[in-house]
């Protein structure tokens, strides 16, 4: 049975974008989506917090009023029970976890500090020890979707729902950045094509 409730969410965040892609790829019809403006502060405002004390998007509130934050605990929620998406292994699951933790102390701490130093502050000295530091990470996923189609190997999991977004937003940086990894541009290009859902909502 698919999950139901209300994202909260804004179409800037990339967090928000995985969830939204998810919930459009799996053909989800049950969670309403609901806009928090960050942009004029919504996500602190008193009936934001009395739901989320974090200030944080996306949010998830269940039918029962049950609330809770952070994009992978809400891409859990709403996937549990999806096989197309699910780890056929042990090891496979390991991997996956193992991308979890890896994803939020490297890739998306790394292309977010490069993303925000261009759109917001403007540091171009900071935006360039961002690239510096993500470097060995796209050189590393590069290097693995140069011999698979997905992040963890030929099956779609939720660790490529993580990464794409991160990296995608990259390109608004400049298209050189990513231009030296072109099995990454490839891999975009192929959910674009192949993945419900990705076009609509990241690409």
């Amino acid at each position: 049975m698919p999950a139901s409730g209300i994202l909260y969410g804004h179409p800037v965040s990339q967090p928000c974008r995985s969830v939204q892609w998810y919930l459009d790829y799996s053909g989800n019809t049950t969670v309403e989506r609901k806009v928090v403006d960050l942009m004029v502060g919504a996500h602190k405002l008193p009936e934001y917090i009395g739901k989320f004390p974090h200030h944080e998007i996306p949010g998830f509130e269940m039918e029962d009023g049950f609330c809770f934050a952070e994009s992978l605990a809400i891409l859990k929620h709403v996937s549990a029970g999806d096989e197309t998406i699910k780890p056929q292994t042990a090891r496979q699951e390991a991997r996956l976890n193992e991308y979890f933790g890896r994803h939020y102390s490297q890739v998306r701490k790394f292309s977010t500090d490069v993303f925000f130093q261009h759109i917001l502050t403007k540091n171009e000295e900071k935006k360039q020890a961002g690239l510096v530091a993500i470097k060995p990470q796209l050189e590393s996923y590069n290097e693995k979707l140069g011999k698979q189609k997905y992040i963890l190997g030929d099956k779609l999991t939720l660790a490529d729902f993580l990464f794409a977004p991160e990296v995608d937003q990259m390109e608004a940086v400049g298209k050189e950045v990513l231009a030296p990894y072109q099995n990454i541009l490839k891999y975009l290009e192929r959910l674009t094509t192949d993945v419900k859902g990705y076009k609509e909502c990241i690409g």
